[in-house]
């Protein structure tokens, strides 16, 4: 906020801020509440289609004056699978299995709005109100004759997303994907970072933090951390797996009895439709999580100060520029000092920066002297591929800033950051790296690693990805 706006300006731009905030929130619950409802229809939808197939020339059985004149063959109904067949037994147990996929994923998202509004929830502080599960929606509707207001389909893939992610980050299934990454950077800290029991736990950020799981290992080695996300629909879901499974609930499917926390059962690729090996394979559930994520609250680890656990809300660089020399106080240097971290563990974060030299900056400036940064990634550039300056921006004998106006007017449907971005070589960024003022300790080339994949899947995006380890220098 502008603190150099009057006092009532302030405000106002505060409550558009909160109100903006609050209407994000209640469209990331829709999203949630939808999920099962949006699926289903999809399978309506194909199966439709299939009906209509049936329906085409070729798929009508030939009567029999065709028959008697020789033409036969193969037809659509006769070679369709008995399952894909609307009104037979396997198309209905099918049908069935299907449902039950997206009821089992539902039950997990509803326990997740639960969970938020909780007093233990960080978003209940939030938005100081109890969050309505799918059912309840429902039964409001139908009972005031309400129009719902539905959400869209990129709004609802960011749930299939999200599921996805939890898998990878909290079940057996996801160990081997994340532990190429998460192994390395766990090592490299416990090298380039030891810990001494006698003092603090070291103070680690871990931006992009996603689902949580590389800033809890990082933890349960005892160090105290500071984990961020952007994504709303994730930072829900992480919030219950970190706090909210450390509750016994009997109604929830526990792959082990003794079992101190809770366990869903969940179906993270039912919206796959595309190299799909099996329907079987498709509707496949994972336990998650894996893990008690309250089970190291207990631990001891030395004399000094317990390690500390947070997680917070927001883009990276609102969340941390005010480490920049531009926006410190002078007055306040001793605590913003004591504040910074002793290492910055990016996974899969660099290249999300809609401006990669100002998250390189700010991460400099968030870091002690001789702090450590940790890198594990590719460079796919989220903010890239959209909003290209063509030919046509460059009519007549014109200047560049007269190009970009055309240029900016015909891309304003874009977020202003796919209109910003740049495009790094790998020995850009190293070299950005090193103008900034790091050293370069370790660097390892093309690791193969993946990121969601489905280990059933008949395709695999296999990243071959950068570990880099720099130190900042003393000034």
């Amino acid at each position: 906020m502008d603190e150099h706006l009057p006092l009532a300006a302030q405000k106002a731009s505060q409550d558009d801020q909160d109100y903006e905030e609050q209407a994000h929130f209640h469209q990331v619950c829709r999203s949630y509440q939808q999920y099962a409802t949006f699926h289903q229809t999809i399978w309506q939808g194909v199966s439709h289609r299939v009906h209509k197939l049936l329906g085409g020339s070729h798929g009508r059985r030939h009567n029999n004056s065709t028959a008697s004149c020789g033409r036969t063959g193969p037809t659509v109904a006769s070679i369709l699978p008995a399952q894909l067949t609307s009104g037979t037994p396997e198309n209905q147990a099918m049908g069935k299995e299907f449902c039950n996929a997206t009821i089992r994923n539902q039950f997990f998202l509803d326990t997740v709005l639960r969970y938020s509004g909780k007093s233990d929830s960080c978003f209940h502080l939030m938005f100081y109100n109890c969050v309505p599960t799918s059912q309840e929606v429902l039964r409001e509707t139908q009972q005031n004759s309400r129009r719902i207001d539905w959400v869209t389909e990129d709004q609802l893939s960011k749930v299939d997303s999200v599921l996805k992610s939890v898998a990878r980050d909290w079940s057996m299934e996801g160990r081997a994907e994340r532990g190429v990454i998460y192994e390395r950077m766990l090592i490299a800290l416990e090298r380039y970072l030891p810990l001494d029991e006698k003092a603090d736990p070291k103070r680690v950020a871990v931006p992009g933090s996603g689902l949580g799981r590389l800033a809890w290992e990082i933890h349960a080695k005892g160090y105290t951390v500071q984990g961020s996300d952007f994504s709303l629909p994730m930072l829900l879901a992480s919030d219950f797996i970190l706090n909210g499974c450390a509750i016994p609930d009997d109604n929830t499917n526990s792959s082990n009895g003794a079992s101190g926390h809770r366990q869903f059962n969940i179906s993270p690729w039912i919206a796959e439709t595309k190299n799909v090996t099996s329907f079987e394979n498709r509707i496949r559930s994972v336990t998650v999580p894996d893990v008690d994520p309250s089970s190291i609250q207990d631990q001891c680890h030395g004399v000094g100060e317990p390690p500390q656990f947070s997680m917070m809300a927001g883009e990276f660089l609102a969340l941390y520029s005010h480490f920049l020399p531009e926006h410190q106080n002078c007055s306040h240097d001793h605590k913003q000092n004591s504040e910074k971290f002793h290492a910055i563990a990016c996974s899969f974060f660099l290249d999300t920066a809609p401006s990669l030299p100002e998250y390189l900056i700010t991460i400099y400036h968030m870091l002690e002297e001789g702090g450590i940064l940790l890198h594990f990634g590719p460079l796919m550039y989220h903010w890239s591929g959209h909003g290209a300056l063509i030919p046509k921006d460059l009519v007549g004998n014109t200047s560049m800033d007269d190009a970009n106006g055309r240029y900016m007017s015909r891309n304003a449907y874009l977020d202003p950051r796919y209109l910003s971005n740049v495009d790094f070589t790998w020995e850009e960024v190293r070299q950005m790296i090193v103008n900034t003022g790091f050293e370069i300790v370790e660097e390892e080339m093309k690791i193969p690693a993946l990121y969601t994949s489905n280990p059933n899947s008949m395709m695999e995006v296999s990243y071959k990805c950068v570990f880099l380890v720099a130190r900042k220098k003393s000034r």
